[in-house]
C-alpha cells in the first residue's frame, strides 16, 4: 500500500515534539480534496460512491461524505472533478446539495457592498479579492466598501474592508468588478461558475444576499423563464424572492454554482425577479480589460461619434 499523508488546516501536534517529516508520496492517483468545513484531505481515492469517497491515507481509509468535499485535485496538477481555473474565476464539476448545505459551503464567498448611495451583494470570484457585483449597486462610485463573513469559532464573523477600487463596469449588462485588497489573516473563500445555457425551467435555484440589509440572507425558488428579456437585456425570471439588497448576489444551482447574478425584480408582486446568466459574467471577466473604468471621463471612454448626415436630395 503507497503511503499518503492527510492535511488539515489546524493541526493537532504537541507543541513540545517536533513535527514529523511526512511519509513521501506518489504524485501519480493522489489526490487533494477540499471540505467545505475548512480542512484538506490527500491521499488516494479508492471509490466514489454517490453518498461516500473512500480515500487511502496510509494507515486508515477514509469516510468522505461527498456533499462535504467542495472540490477535489490531483497532486500532479491535473483537475479531477472538473476543475477549471481561468485568470479571475473558476468552475467546477461540484456534487448536489441541499439548499441548506450549499448555502453553508459557500455562504462565506457572498459579501456585502456598501455605498454612499446604499447597499447590495456581491460574490468574490478570485481569492486575489475580485468580487462582482450589479453596476447599479456602485454606479457614480469609484471606491465601495466590502463586508466579508468569515465563518470562525462563533459563528460568521463580519470584516469590513475599506476603499475597494471598482476596477471595471458594464452598465449595458448591469456588471461590475471591484477589486478589494483583503487583509493578509483573511483569506477569502471564493465561488463557481456554472453553466448558465444548461438551466431548464423549475429547474431549483437559490440567492444569497442582504435584502434591505439583512446580510446572509437565504432564499429558494425555481427559474420560471430562461431567457426573458427586461430592460432590453436577456434574464433568468426567477420566482427566488429578491429584494433591494440582494442586487448583484449569487443566484445558485443545487451544485452550489453561480448560474446568475440577481439584478432586479418587481415590487408589490411575487414571484417576479430577474438575474442575469453567468455566460455574460464569464463575458464580463474574460474581457476585464476592455471594461476597465477610467475614472477621467464620465462616459469611461465611450464617444459616441454623430451618425453621418442623409445626403441632400439632388432633386
Amino acid at each position: 500500500m503507497l503511503a499518503a499523508t492527510i492535511v488539515l488546516l489546524f493541526s493537532c501536534q504537541d507543541p513540545g515534539k517536533p513535527a514529523a517529516e511526512p511519509a513521501p508520496v506518489r504524485a501519480d492517483g493522489v489526490e487533494v480534496l477540499d471540505l467545505g468545513n475548512g480542512c484538506r484531505i490527500q491521499g488516494r481515492v479508492l471509490r466514489t460512491t454517490e453518498q461516500t469517497v473512500f480515500v487511502d491515507v496510509g494507515y486508515d481509509v477514509l469516510k468522505v461524505p461527498v456533499a462535504a468535499v467542495l472540490r477535489r485535485e490531483t497532486m500532479d496538477g491535473n483537475r479531477s472533478g472538473g476543475i477549471v481555473r481561468e485568470k479571475l474565476w473558476a468552475r467546477a464539476e461540484l456534487p448536489e446539495r441541499s439548499v441548506a448545505e450549499g448555502a453553508k459551503v459557500m455562504g462565506e464567498a457572498v459579501v456585502k457592498i456598501e455605498a454612499a448611495g446604499g447597499q447590495g451583494s456581491g460574490f468574490v470570484t478570485h481569492a486575489d479579492g475580485w468580487v462582482v457585483t450589479n453596476f447599479h449597486v456602485v454606479e457614480r462610485e469609484v471606491e465601495v466598501d466590502v463586508v466579508v463573513y468569515s465563518l470562525g469559532k462563533n459563528g460568521f464573523e463580519p470584516r469590513t474592508v475599506r476603499k475597494c477600487k471598482v476596477a471595471a463596469i458594464n452598465p449595458d449588462m448591469d456588471l461590475a468588478l471591484v477589486k478589494m485588497e483583503a487583509p493578509a489573516d483573511l483569506a477569502l473563500k471564493t465561488i463557481f461558475l456554472g453553466d448558465s445555457d444548461g438551466m431548464q425551467v423549475g429547474d431549483t435555484v437559490y440567492a444569497i444576499g442582504a435584502p434591505i440589509g439583512l446580510d446572509r440572507t437565504v432564499s429558494s425558488g425555481i427559474i420560471s423563464v430562461t431567457n426573458r428579456t427586461f430592460e432590453g437585456r436577456c434574464h433568468f425570471q426567477i420566482t427566488t424572492p429578491i429584494n433591494p439588497g440582494n442586487s448583484g448576489g449569487p443566484l445558485f444551482n443545487l451544485r452550489g454554482e453561480v448560474v446568475g447574478v440577481n439584478s432586479a425584480g418587481y415590487r408589490g408582486f411575487q414571484g417576479l425577479n430577474f438575474a442575469i446568466p453567468a455566460k455574460y459574467v464569464i463575458d464580463f471577466l474574460n474581457n476585464r480589460d476592455a471594461f476597465a473604468l477610467d475614472t477621467t471621463r464620465s462616459e469611461n471612454g465611450v464617444h459616441y461619434l454623430p451618425a453621418p448626415k442623409k445626403p441632400a436630395s439632388t432633386k
